[in-house]
């Protein structure tokens, strides 16, 4: 995925003027996300399997949660830096996997599932489905790299302060993501996305495409 692909793309985000290659994004309203950063749909391919988004980190930040995703992405780091710190995670219905640390041990989570609803972050952990890691390793992207992940790769992401990625995500393969939450911890509250005006929003798209240079 390189500047031939992004380029077109942000300008026809930043000109509101579509082709057949790229047609309008399905999600119209830009927004900032409550883990930290902006997130606007550019467009989505003719045959709307993949949607293009642009993330900017207004400030440094990590995820609060360590969780998934429904869908599978490939993204470009247009400025800054990312660091993925990736798991291996095994859920259980229950209780924890045969062999693993009792109920209440650390290393023992909560598995809360996630569904965007109505503007905000609703959280469910009736399922009363636990987790244990296992294994972590992590991977750090300066400008330039690329990356991609696989629907329901558990990980956490840092940024640095005013990192940009060019994201090229999948369909959902399932209604629902999954969030680890620590035993006897708070569920993250259901927190209201805050929508992007659209001068910022046109500000941001001119800013990564003077990034592409």
């Amino acid at each position: 995925m390189g500047g031939e692909l992004i380029g077109p793309v942000l300008l026809a985000a930043l000109e509101q003027r579509f082709t057949e290659d790229f047609l309008p994004p399905c999600e119209a309203q830009a927004i900032v996300h409550p883990n930290g950063f902006v997130k606007l749909p550019l467009a989505r391919t003719a045959d709307g399997v993949i949607r293009f988004f642009l993330h900017v980190w207004r400030s440094g930040s990590e995820d609060a949660a360590v969780h998934d995703h429904r869908w599978p992405f490939a993204s470009v780091v247009l400025g800054g830096e990312l660091a993925h710190t990736m798991m291996d995670v095994a859920v259980t219905s229950g209780g924890v996997p045969r062999g693993g640390p009792d109920v209440g041990s650390p290393g023992v989570f909560d598995v809360a599932r996630y569904r965007p609803g109505g503007g905000e972050h609703c959280f469910d952990l009736s399922r009363r489905e636990r987790a244990v890691i296992s294994h972590r390793r992590r991977h750090v992207f300066p400008v330039g790299q690329s990356y991609g992940m696989e629907a329901f790769a558990f990980h956490r992401a840092r940024a640095s302060a005013g990192a940009m990625t060019f994201v090229a995500r999948g369909l959902p393969q399932r209604p629902y993501a999954r969030v680890l939450v620590e035993q006897g911890g708070f569920l993250p509250p259901s927190r209201r996305w805050r929508l992007l005006e659209a001068p910022e929003r046109r500000q941001y798209l001119r800013d990564a495409l003077e990034v592409l240079g």
